[in-house]
């Protein structure tokens, strides 16, 4: 008998966790090809320049240990589909994610059988666990037009502020890099927190 399979990474949620957009920003479209340990770490650190070579190296090793990479033979390969996965302007990594990353979502085996009496109305859905993902995140796009309209500056502007503030401090996520332009800009802070807190 054949399978399906469910994809564990929660798209119900609307939300594509950090890790995926890594991967997907460092294979690109060529997702099946093989890349040796040291060359993802050269790619992270010379190519886009997130991360030292020790920081690679480290954060290689947990993607590893948490499924979100295969490895055979020294060859890497992203243990997701990332096919789908978008990548939002001016994403950066999270270093907390990535320091700690949550086990990887893996593809579920369900019978053929099991989908089809579904179809039909018999058995109860499928339940698939959802990765933890950071909730602010599906609020950027709005936290962006509220500053942007409140501050009196352009969309791109307020962008490239968080951005220089990312780049000054390191690892800061692009919601809390907004926050702080909104602060800056002497914004009244408690509907934004209120709001990425939803």
């Amino acid at each position: 008998m054949g399978v399906v399979y469910a994809d564990t990474m929660g798209e119900s949620a609307g939300i594509v966790p950090d890790i995926a957009i890594l991967l997907k920003q460092t294979w690109g479209m060529q997702q099946n090809e093989p890349l040796d340990a040291e060359g993802i770490c050269r790619i992270w650190s010379f190519d886009l320049g997130w991360f030292d070579m020790e920081t690679s190296a480290r954060i290689r090793d947990n993607l590893i240990q948490t499924g979100w990479l295969d490895a055979e033979g020294g060859q890497l390969r992203p243990a997701i589909d990332t096919s789908d996965v978008e990548i939002p302007f001016g994403w950066l990594p999270t270093m907390r994610t990535l320091e700690a990353p949550p086990i990887a979502p893996r593809m579920v085996a369900i019978p053929e059988k099991v989908e089809d009496e579904e179809e039909r109305g018999e058995g109860g859905p499928v339940v698939v666990e959802e990765t933890p993902i950071d909730p602010a995140v599906s609020h950027i796009t709005t936290l962006l037009e509220q500053i942007a309209d409140a501050s009196g500056l352009n969309r791109k502007e307020v962008m490239r502020r968080a951005q220089r503030k990312r780049r000054a401090l390191g690892p800061v996520t692009l919601w809390m890099a907004l926050l702080l332009v909104a602060r800056e800009q002497q914004l009244p802070m408690h509907a934004y927190v209120r709001m990425i807190s939803a």
